[in-house]
């Protein structure tokens, strides 16, 4: 039952900590650990505002146990894998997908096929968005129109903020100025709009890691900057899950905290964050 507004809230006590814990280690395989406990607290505490609960347990009890609780889970979720990330991050890393790996992939795929690329934890879109600018400014529109960009998040508010295509100037801090003219506008001083060109060419939709993609198989995965958050058995469930969504001869990326080793798979390692499937 929903409590009345206003009401004092506790702080988060080390069980109810734990409870929280659980519960999103379970619907995303994210561990959290208990120095982020105010972090954690933080976050949520909109959440218990709106539902005007006093303690997190009340809360955690209501998206439990609750059949009104349901749909809070996906806020609750969101709440809680929420990262910041900026354009062109490790950009080389994008440099070696677009000069390297992509034209392998099309010199093994028949003309009317495309080349599929994936980013798996997208964030609110500057990892794919990045991808799509630096295949507009260095191919061809014959070789661009053969390239197709999905891209998803656990995080159902990150990905609405990506379709907008709105960044503030903290995004923007690594882009060339050749790429901020050309593919964005200054609304104002906190914001600059991506083109409409080069949000087209990404198709965006929400997706668990831990669960089987949907959409087909890539060519080229994505998933730089999340596996640091899971330990070795959910990191295990998603290199499954992206093992079975890359086509043979694909390529995973990875981020530079992250590592195989001692995971359950069989990607072979080319170079740091460059993985293959035989």
């Amino acid at each position: 039952m929903i409590e009345t507004p206003n009401m004092t809230l506790q702080p988060v006590s080390d069980a109810e900590f734990r409870l929280i814990q659980q519960l999103i280690y379970k619907m995303a395989g994210v561990h959290i650990k208990e120095h982020k406990k105010t972090m954690v607290a933080n976050r949520l505490r909109r959440r218990l505002d709106n539902f005007g609960f006093s303690s997190y347990k009340k809360y955690y009890d209501f998206i439990t146990q609750s059949p009104e609780g349901h749909n809070e889970l996906i806020e609750f979720v969101n709440c809680l894998t929420t990262n910041e990330t900026f354009f062109f991050r490790h950009g080389e890393q994008l440099d070696t997908l677009a000069d390297k790996l992509i034209p392998r992939c099309l010199e093994r795929i028949s003309p009317s096929e495309k080349c599929r690329i994936w980013s798996s934890a997208c964030s609110s879109g500057e990892e794919p968005y990045s991808v799509a600018m630096l295949l507009d400014y260095k191919l061809k529109p014959e070789v661009l129109n053969r390239i197709e960009i999905l891209a998803s998040d656990i995080n159902m508010q990150v990905i609405e903020r990506a379709r907008q295509g709105l960044y503030k100037p903290y995004a923007l801090q690594k882009i060339q100025p050749y790429f901020k003219t050309r593919y964005f506008k200054q609304l104002s001083i906190d914001q600059f709009a991506l083109s409409e060109s080069i949000r087209d060419r990404v198709q965006f939709f929400r997706h668990n890691l831990l669960d089987h993609n949907p959409y087909g198989r890539f060519d080229i995965i994505l998933c730089r900057n999340v596996m640091i958050y899971f330990d070795l058995e959910s990191k295990n469930r998603v290199l499954h899950q992206l093992n079975r969504s890359l086509k043979s001869h694909g390529y995973l990326i990875t981020g530079y905290a992250e590592s195989l080793f001692r995971t359950e798979t069989n990607l072979k390692y080319i170079q740091p964050t460059l993985y293959n499937k035989g």
